[in-house]
């Protein structure tokens, strides 16, 4: 009997823990509202049958969010089953089956830094020479390294000439995903974009206020919100008074159709095919839809003295066109565009296990969900980025006549925006 207490108790800590976590990333999605429900609906009945002021009388009511359930519910042998059912869902690993993750393999030749107890430890690594080097104390070389900035982690150096910059692709903050630095990327005639002048980013909604300092300290003063009007009012961006805030939206939602295809992709109304087409489909229209927007959003980055972040939900769709735009008109090569663009599958592979373990959940409802169509508007492909330079190519004949003809960004002005960008 004992046993059996301890094992509910545990239980009801775990359902708790469930609970906090489903309020804080509640949502007005479907999934969300049942699989929230349900949780308080447990958390309430597990409270009250372990509460020590109340005692087991066979028939209680329980408070679950807005409405009252008063049934006469026994605690028995089928509600620890249920119970430990929806657990299990929840606790349970994703690993993906349906398609190989493409991941970004952008940084893996460069040198990397580590952080342990001391400091940060510089190690590189490229055929004939190797330097290792305690960062927070001096770094025994003849080649001069270039610290980071204190305020921020360190992931990555880039050798530049004789010089090793140290640098961070990632900055890490508590609750805003896919948070990076676009800098250090090679241009095709050599040059090197500037770390610390563009980032990318998910929503800021749960940017905490105890960050703004971290945040203020990246150099930002231009926040560009890449979101409908439907998405930013139930996610306002939470950022420090004194930022530049603006919002462009280059693609036209009036329809919902975002909030329609969420519904079918739920009710199992969208198959993997057709889930992979809308989304390629989506990247043709962004970028060529209304062109003007999509100017206004480059010439605002552009054109800033100090350093921009722009950002949709997740950092990866909206914000990958625009950042692989906005590097074409740097002068990188599409090779690492495409692998930068791929990044966000490898800084949101948490998220993505978080929504992939809640649609588990959200199967107990509607049965029809296709874990692979979730999949393919969670991670992204190299073939969506192309779907978007392909119709570049063809509506524009090249990015090039695309840049100086519809962006309308003279040879002169992307020369001079390439210099201001670049070491």
């Amino acid at each position: 009997m004992f046993g059996c207490a301890m094992h509910c108790k545990a239980l009801f800590n775990i359902l708790n823990t469930v609970l906090a976590y489903l309020k804080s990333e509640i949502t007005t999605d479907i999934i969300h509202k049942r699989v929230y429900n349900l949780t308080r609906f447990f958390y309430g009945l597990f409270r009250l049958e372990f509460s020590n002021n109340k005692a087991n009388t066979g028939a209680f009511p329980i408070n679950i969010s807005k409405f009252e359930v008063n049934h006469s519910i026994m605690f028995s042998k089928k509600y620890l089953v249920i119970a430990g059912a929806f657990l299990a869902l929840q606790g349970c690993s994703y690993k993906t089956t349906y398609q190989p993750i493409q991941y970004s393999t952008l940084d893996k030749d460069n040198p990397t830094v580590v952080k342990d107890r001391k400091g940060y430890i510089a190690h590189f690594d490229r055929g004939d020479q190797v330097l290792l080097g305690d960062l927070a104390v001096d770094f025994h070389s003849k080649m001069p390294v270039r610290l980071p900035d204190t305020q921020r982690k360190v992931y990555t150096v880039v050798r530049q000439g004789d010089t090793l910059q140290v640098a961070n692709r990632l900055v890490d903050f508590k609750k805003v995903i896919n948070f990076r630095d676009i800098g250090g990327l090679k241009t095709k005639d050599g040059k090197i974009i500037k770390w610390g002048k563009i980032y990318r980013s998910g929503h800021l909604n749960k940017l905490k206020k105890s960050e703004f300092i971290k945040f203020e300290n990246l150099g930002l003063s231009t926040v560009i919100d890449l979101r409908t009007d439907k998405e930013i009012g139930k996610k306002p961006d939470h950022i420090p008074s004194r930022m530049k805030y603006f919002n462009y939206q280059a693609y036209d939602d009036s329809e919902d159709m975002f909030s329609k295809t969420r519904k079918d992709v739920i009710k199992g109304r969208v198959s993997p095919e057709v889930s992979n087409e809308l989304v390629k489909e989506f990247y043709g229209l962004y970028a060529t839809h209304d062109v003007e927007k999509v100017r206004a959003i480059l010439n605002t980055i552009l054109d800033n003295d100090k350093s921009t972040l722009f950002h949709c939900s997740a950092g990866k769709d909206r914000t990958g066109m625009v950042g692989a735009i906005l590097l074409s008109i740097l002068n990188v090569d599409r090779a690492v565009i495409i692998n930068e663009y791929l990044l966000s599958n490898n800084y949101r592979e948490n998220d993505v296990a978080k929504r992939m373990k809640l649609a588990k959940f959200g199967k107990l409802f509607f049965h029809n969900i296709n874990y692979e169509v979730i999949e393919n508007f969670s991670w992204i492909k190299p073939e969506f980025i192309q779907a978007m330079f392909d119709e570049i190519d063809k509506q524009y004949g090249s990015m090039d006549n695309y840049i100086e003809k519809g962006l309308k960004i003279s040879k002169e002005q992307r020369e001079a925006y390439i210099d201001k960008f670049t070491y």
